[in-house]
């Protein structure tokens, strides 16, 4: 868990939110059949310096001379414009993360500690839901995939899921820019269902899906090739 804590004692203090949070999270996770075990904590002198975050976690990851990549950062924020640049650092160190403003630690209850506890378990690689399959699903390997674009910003944005696993709970995601308007998907979706059925393979014992199954918002009976 990651929070501003001066170690001079100048500036504000995110430890009590922090530590409200993290309590939160344990009395929700008994609920949701999830363990929250204590982390790590680690206190930012100032938490938009980007080089003190960095260094504080190849600290981690080296200390005892044995590197070890944490399972999750939790990072509790008290400036908001702030979120990218941690973002981009846990990407640079592939690191799954979540963070959490003190606007809401502040209002943090087990409700909102559910659904981050949801959002921490799904990160991480657990089930979100799970579904009860006809036997006759159950005997194929389906992937199921979802494909939709919006329109909304300069440029139109493709979003594309697929499911990687027999109980169709966890998904391979990826996204393609094009041309404003266009809603017609052309050659570059193939890439990504290449790597969404490699994904699959891997955790099928190398077999490839038997069945697809499609769901495309906006395209007819015509369009379809």
């Amino acid at each position: 868990m990651i929070y501003q804590h001066p170690s001079n004692g100048r500036g504000r203090s995110n430890f009590e939110v922090a530590d409200r949070i993290f309590s939160t999270l344990q009395d929700a996770s008994a609920r949701l059949n999830i363990k929250v075990e204590e982390p790590h904590w680690i206190e930012m002198d100032r938490e938009e310096d980007r080089s003190e975050l960095e260094y504080k976690l190849r600290e981690y990851m080296m200390a005892d001379k044995r590197f070890k990549h944490p399972t999750i950062c939790l990072v509790v924020l008290g400036y908001e414009n702030n979120y990218t640049m941690y973002k981009e650092v846990f990407q640079q160190y592939r690191m799954p993360s979540q963070v959490v403003t003190v606007r809401n630690g502040n209002r943090f209850d087990k409700s909102k500690a559910s659904n981050i506890l949801r959002q921490l378990n799904s990160k991480v690689g657990g089930d979100l839901f799970n579904l009860k399959f006809p036997e006759s699903l159950k005997k194929k390997r389906t992937m199921l995939i979802g494909i939709d674009v919006c329109h909304a910003g300069p440029q139109s944005i493709v979003g594309f899921s697929a499911s990687t696993n027999k109980d169709l709970s966890q998904y391979y995601s990826d996204y393609l820019v094009q041309k404003k308007g266009q809603e017609i998907i052309q050659s570059k979706m193939k890439d990504s269902i290449k790597n969404a059925i490699q994904v699959f393979a891997e955790s099928h014992g190398k077999e490839f899906p038997t069945n697809f199954i499609i769901y495309r918002d906006g395209v007819g009976d015509a369009q379809r090739d």
